[in-house]
Formats: structure tokens, sequence, C-alpha cells
């Protein structure tokens, strides 16, 4: 792991670390030496998630529900005074074909608040602690769906897209504060969610990796794999990408 990674005895926090990139954050924040504290809402794979990995902090936290979001953030504050890193990686995604009858009687939006309202209340909630530890990282698991809709997930990608402009208008607000946000952008990621999916995946462990490291350097934006060619594509040929990507 590079050197700059590493921080021992300061706390990161890690949202959905139980699996997927979440997971591969989590492994890769241990073996650097920070006290890692993480929450997801399956209290079975927590468990297995500790017993891995010696010493870390485990609770169940729903982001999508901000009554476990306020609980979470006094928890954390509570017991926790040096927090140097966020990571919100919570979140997921559906598909959903608006065409189909009595689509309203669905929960439509609970990417929305998984994605995005849950972001918006974590990084409210600990933000004054982040500030008082500076510098200090948050790190946004945004999607390279919040560039580019894809057609078959509307509402997730409409929710990462939010994600990006909140991010963006966050670190102007808190420019010369000490708190810089680093908003990666992945491609399909070889994870349990991506299972049904055929085409080309990246491994969890190297967008980890390759964000932490740009994290610590202060950079703004990551684009692990195929998506790095995304921003250069929409300048160049918009409309084309746009149509490849749809159909993704």
């Amino acid at each position: 792991m590079r050197k700059d990674i590493t921080s021992p005895k300061r706390t990161a926090i890690v949202t959905g670390g139980s699996s997927g990139i979440g997971r591969a954050f989590v492994a890769s924040l241990h073996r650097g030496g920070w006290q890692v504290v993480t929450c997801g809402r399956d209290a079975g794979k927590l468990a297995g998630l500790a017993k891995d990995f010696p010493g870390i902090h485990t609770h169940l936290c729903d982001v999508g529900d901000k009554a476990s979001v306020e609980a979470f953030v006094d928890l954390v504050s509570s017991v926790h005074h040096d927090i140097k890193l966020l990571i919100n990686n919570a979140g997921g995604m559906r598909e959903l074909d608006f065409t189909q009858p009595d689509l309203l009687r669905q929960d439509l939006t609970q990417e929305i608040r998984a994605n995005l309202e849950g972001v918006i209340n974590l990084t409210a909630g600990l933000l004054p602690m982040l500030r008082a530890s500076s510098p200090s990282h948050i790190i946004m698991v945004s999607s390279g769906y919040g560039l580019v809709p894809v057609t078959r997930a509307p509402v997730y990608s409409a929710s990462k897209a939010g994600l990006r402009s909140f991010t963006k208008a966050l670190r102007r607000q808190l420019k010369g504060q000490g708190v810089t946000i680093t908003d990666v952008a992945p491609p399909a990621v070889d994870t349990p969610a991506a299972l049904g999916y055929q085409g080309k995946k990246i491994s969890p462990q190297h967008v980890a990796e390759l964000t932490l490291a740009a994290a610590m350097r202060g950079q703004e934006e990551v684009y692990p794999g195929e998506t790095r060619w995304l921003p250069w594509m929409m300048r160049l040929a918009p409309r084309w990408i746009e149509n490849l990507v749809a159909k993704s």
C-alpha cells in the first residue's frame, strides 16, 4: 500500500462497508493502520466483517433513514474524536421501467434516500468533527451513470447525478477550511450487486486503492477503468457517448 494512505490511530468512517467497494475500502484502511468505523444494514455481514478485520468497529445503520443516521452520528461522535476520513459509499441500484403499469405503488425513491439523502445527512452530521480534525477528507462514491444516465436505471442515475452536484457545491463551501472532497465515478465493479451484469468489470480493490491515494493527495475527481474516457468523450462526442452508455 502507498505510504500516504497509512494513518495510524486516526479514524475513518466507511458506510456500507460489509460488501463490495465498501469492504475493499475497509480492507485497505485496516492494512494502513487506520481505526475503521463502518456501518451497514445486515448484522450478520457486519459480524463477519469484524471477524475478518479485527479491531474495526461495526454498527447497524440504514443511511436511507434519517433517524438511523442521527443515531449513528451521535454514537460515533461520543466515541471517536479524531475523524480524518469519511467515505460515503452505501447505496443501491435497481432497474425500473417507467412504462410499466401501477409503478406508483412501488417505492420509487429508494435510491434517492440511500444514495443522496443519506449522504447529505451523514455529511452534515460528521462535518463538524472533520473540520475540527483538519486536514481531513471526504470521499463520495458516485458512478459513471452520474455523468451519463443509463436507461435501465433512471432513478439510480438521477441520484448519482444529484450526488455529483451536491459534491461540487459542498467543495466550494468548504474551500480553505481544511476538508478536501474526492468524487470517484467507477464503471461496473465486480461486486455481488453486479452479478447479473455481463460486461467488463473492474475489481473493488482497484477502486479503493486508487481512490484512497487520490484523496490523500487532495485530488477532486477519480475515474477508474472505463470511466476515464467519459469526461473527454462528453466534450468531444456527447451524443455518441450518451447513446452508448444508455444501452449499457
